[in-house]
Order: C-alpha cells, then sequence, then structure tokens
C-alpha cells in the first residue's frame, strides 16, 4: 500500500467528501464512537462533510487525508478556534482509518501532520476527546497526548451504549 497523506484546500476537499463519506461510514460500521449511530449512511455522512465547506474555505478547519491512489483510507480534521483570545488554540477531529487499512502506521502518519500543519499555522496547544478505555484511548497516550480528565456518560456508542469520554491536550510547539 502506497498512501500518500496531505491537508486539502477548499477545491480538493469538494472532490474528497464521497470518500471521506464512505470512510465515516465504514468507522460506525465498525463501531467507532464518531458521533453518529449504527445505521448511518453514506448521504447522512456526505452531509456531515459538506457542512465543513465554509470552515475549510475560511482556514478554521483544515481537512488531512491519506490515500491510497484515490481511495481515502484515512483522515483527521483540525478545527481551529474563532475566539479572539484562543488564537493558538485547535482541536482534533475525525481520526478515522479504514477498517481495511489499519495497524498500518496511518494513524500516527495522519496525527504527525496534522500536529505539524498546527504547528506551522501558530496553532500550538491541541485537544482531542475519545471514548475512555477504547483503542483510541491507548493510541493517543502512545502519542503522549495528556489526560485531562474523564466525563462519564458523555456520549453514546454506535449501539446506543452511554460511555464515558476522556478529553486530551498537547502542546505541540516542539516537533
Amino acid at each position: 500500500m502506497s498512501v500518500v497523506v496531505e491537508a486539502l484546500d477548499a477545491p480538493t476537499y469538494r472532490q474528497a467528501i464521497d470518500g471521506l463519506a464512505a470512510l465515516l461510514v465504514d468507522a460506525v460500521d465498525s463501531g467507532a464512537g464518531v458521533n453518529f449511530m449504527a445505521g448511518v449512511t453514506v448521504d447522512q455522512a456526505r452531509e456531515w462533510w459538506t457542512s465543513r465547506i465554509d470552515g475549510v474555505e475560511a482556514g478554521m478547519v483544515v481537512p488531512i487525508v491519506a490515500r491510497d491512489g484515490e481511495r481515502i483510507v484515512g483522515s483527521t480534521v483540525l478545527l481551529y478556534a474563532w475566539n479572539p483570545n484562543s488564537p493558538h488554540r485547535g482541536e482534533i477531529s475525525k481520526v478515522l482509518v479504514h477498517s481495511s487499512a489499519r495497524r498500518m502506521g496511518l494513524g500516527r502518519r495522519l496525527m504527525a501532520i496534522a500536529q505539524a500543519r498546527a504547528r506551522a499555522d501558530g496553532r500550538w496547544l491541541l485537544v482531542l476527546d475519545t471514548v475512555t478505555g477504547s483503542d483510541a484511548d491507548t493510541f493517543y497516550r502512545s502519542l503522549s497526548w495528556q489526560e485531562v480528565g474523564v466525563i462519564p456518560d458523555f456520549a453514546m456508542q454506535p449501539d446506543g451504549t452511554l460511555t464515558p469520554t476522556t478529553v486530551f491536550f498537547k502542546d505541540v510547539r516542539e516537533p
């Protein structure tokens, strides 16, 4: 697998929406707790990605994808804080790796590029959240993300089960 990881500008983001929608459906179908419930459709996922276009055009949403040829096999999104007192802050969202491409280091590559891009954009304090005790929780800890705390019953898993969420932060001023 020869995978290219890159940030997308608005025109390439628009072209990638169908692939991102398919990736999101695969993640939910695989049990990932990423804001959607079991049975999410490609149309619903496409609508979610499409609703971010204005943010991408404004430079406040930075989508990053991993492509194997034309197929999107991974993603993450940087969401920059809009508030005047937060020009140094951002959030990591939608770290997804297709079920057929897991355990190949794509998550690490996506996170490394997201962190480097945030740093280059002057956004050095990043936050994220994930399902407590999940593979993602272990993954972020392995990348030196620091736990802030756990919120009980924060969200539902795709099957409707309430689950706690762990909030993390990372200072990315140093590579």
